[in-house]
Formats: C-alpha cells, sequence, structure tokens
C-alpha cells in the first residue's frame, strides 16, 4: 500500500482575474507553481497552487492518494486529471478530488515484473502485453503497484488476470482471461501492448493540450 504524500500548498482568490483565469494562471507558473483545483464530496471547488518541483515529484513517483495542507485544514484527495504542456514535460493544471480513505475508488495502477523468467534463459522473450490495471479498492489501500512474479515463466507459459495475487481489499477491474505476460519465441514476439486492462488508456495520466482555465 502507498502512503499518502503530504504536500504543502495554497488557496488562491476564485475571484475572476485574482486567483484563477488563464493570466493569473500564468503568471503562478513563472513564479514556480503549479494551479489546481480539489473539488468533490458535494463541497465548494476549492483553486489552490502547489510548487512546481513538488508537483512534479509527486506525477513520477506514481503517487495517487495525497494530504494537502491548506493552512487552515487538511483535504486527503485523489489525483484525477494532469494537464500537460504540448510537450507533455510541463505541468500545466491539477485536479484534486476529495476522497475518504474507506471510501471504494477506481484508479489504475502500474504491473511490475520481478524476477528472472525461466524461459528467457531458454532463448525466449518476456513480453509484458498489459503494463497497467483498473482496479477498485479503499482509497486508502491503494497499492503503488501490482507485481508479477515472473521466475517460474518457462517458454510459451503465460501469466493472466485471474492469476494474479492481489492485496487484500483490492479487486481487478478485467477479465480474468485477459493476458499480462508471457514467454514468447524471438519469432513470435508482437508489439507490448500500453493499454490499461478493461480501458484503452495507455498513462494512469495522460498529457493534454487544453487550458483548464479561460479569460
Amino acid at each position: 500500500m502507498a502512503e499518502a504524500v503530504k504536500l504543502q500548498v495554497e488557496t488562491r482568490d476564485p475571484a475572476k482575474n485574482k486567483g484563477t483565469g488563464t493570466r493569473a494562471a500564468r503568471k503562478l507558473r513563472k513564479a514556480g507553481r503549479v494551479p489546481a483545483v480539489i473539488y468533490g464530496h458535494k463541497k465548494d471547488v476549492v483553486p489552490i497552487s502547489l510548487d512546481a518541483v513538488a508537483a512534479r515529484n509527486l506525477i513520477a513517483g506514481g503517487s495517487h492518494l495525497a494530504e494537502l495542507d491548506l493552512g487552515s485544514q487538511t483535504e486527503t484527495v485523489l489525483i484525477r486529471d494532469v494537464q500537460w504542456d504540448h510537450l507533455g514535460r510541463e505541468i500545466l493544471h491539477l485536479d484534486f478530488a476529495r476522497v475518504d480513505r474507506e471510501e471504494l475508488v477506481d484508479t489504475e495502477v502500474e504491473i511490475q515484473c520481478k524476477g528472472d523468467a525461466v524461459g528467457v534463459a531458454e532463448g525466449g522473450l518476456l513480453e509484458v502485453v498489459v503494463r497497467r490495471l483498473t482496479i477498485k479498492c479503499p482509497a486508502g489501500s491503494i497499492p503503488d503497484a501490482i507485481r508479477v512474479d515472473v521466475s517460474g515463466l518457462k517458454l510459451n507459459q503465460a501469466i493472466h488476470v485471474k492469476e494474479l495475487q492481489l492485496p487484500e481489499g483490492v479487486v481487478v477491474d478485467a477479465d480474468p482471461d485477459v493476458l499480462l505476460v508471457h514467454v514468447v519465441a524471438p519469432t513470435q514476439q508482437a508489439e507490448p501492448s500500453t493499454e490499461v486492462a478493461g480501458e484503452v488508456q495507455p498513462e494512469m495520466i495522460k498529457p493534454e493540450r487544453k487550458d483548464k482555465e479561460a479569460d
């Protein structure tokens, strides 16, 4: 289970052109901060900003759950959307959704293979077909990754969703027969898929070419 990342954030004045809007967002980014919002649980949307380096570290670390310190209160949130620049390098905007730790949520996690497959020593190639899985579990129990032991895989053997050993409380939203990883002969190798099992979405957070905050 991944721990919630603790971050210090600052609230923004929601009045037009004071804390939100394209001009204000650009000014924040020039100052090394990333504009963001907190929403959900039938409460008001709260515009905030956070340090740009902290934001990049949050995303690069594959974090799901965060605790945002607003000074007067702390919000437990899930990262729901990340907006990137057209090169996919700089974060333009973040969306955080309020959650309770015991609340059931849907999210995506990375598949990590561990061990050295026996079939590779036999001349085969280890092919990862699905790199991310959509799961449902309590927000406070989201694993940082689903680890798959491939050490016992021989040539032409495979691991499917139904063979996964999942953490307690975690359910995979995918057909049990979905192929995750297998060892194939070199002539059988296909391009690995980046699809999420159950969804066609290559990454947990996909760079988008849009600007959320309008003038």
